[in-house]
């Protein structure tokens, strides 16, 4: 495998997470490393890497993490409601999860501004002049040139299977 062409995926050690790797990435070629992290008393004591699919040359520098996917799971919980722990505002309704999940994701991939994906453009300290242009993940990956908004969302048609 060549680690520039392929995904790569970084879970911890759920089965549902292999299981849906292998059903739905049959065609898709991917690297799949698990990270088994074990904690007594609240202290981290061990950290496993298990090569699942793939070797360590397929995960160079420091993509060997969860933090990335922790981040954004940590984000969807703060923005959702179905996803905070321990809360009654649980979702009865697989289809109402499903579509406010969409709505969340589209805001923040494409509407959202990411401080980490910002671009120096001015190396000038003056105060009234712009020194970053600001980027979504979708502007990022070259899916868009300017962020989107919601008129757009609910205006353009989504195809159907």
């Amino acid at each position: 495998m060549n680690g520039y062409n392929i995904l790569k995926v970084a879970t911890d050690k759920l089965a549902a997470y292999k299981n849906a790797l292998e059903n739905i990435m049959s065609e898709i070629p991917y690297a799949y490393l698990q990270i088994v992290k074990r904690r007594i008393k609240r202290r981290l004591v061990t950290v496993k890497k298990y090569f699942v699919k793939g070797t360590v040359k397929d995960f160079p520098g420091k993509s060997q993490n969860t933090s990335f996917i922790e981040r954004l799971n940590l984000t969807l919980r703060q923005h959702i409601s179905y996803l905070q722990r321990k809360t009654l505002g649980y979702c009865k309704n697989k289809l109402n999860f499903s579509n406010v999940m969409w709505i969340n994701l589209f805001n923040y991939n494409y509407i959202q501004f990411h401080k980490s994906l910002r671009i120096r453009i001015n190396n000038e300290n003056e105060k009234f002049i712009k020194k970053y242009n600001h980027n979504t993940p979708a502007m990022q990956m070259g899916l868009t040139n300017s962020p989107l908004n919601w008129r757009y969302l609910i205006t353009v048609p989504i195809p159907c299977k």
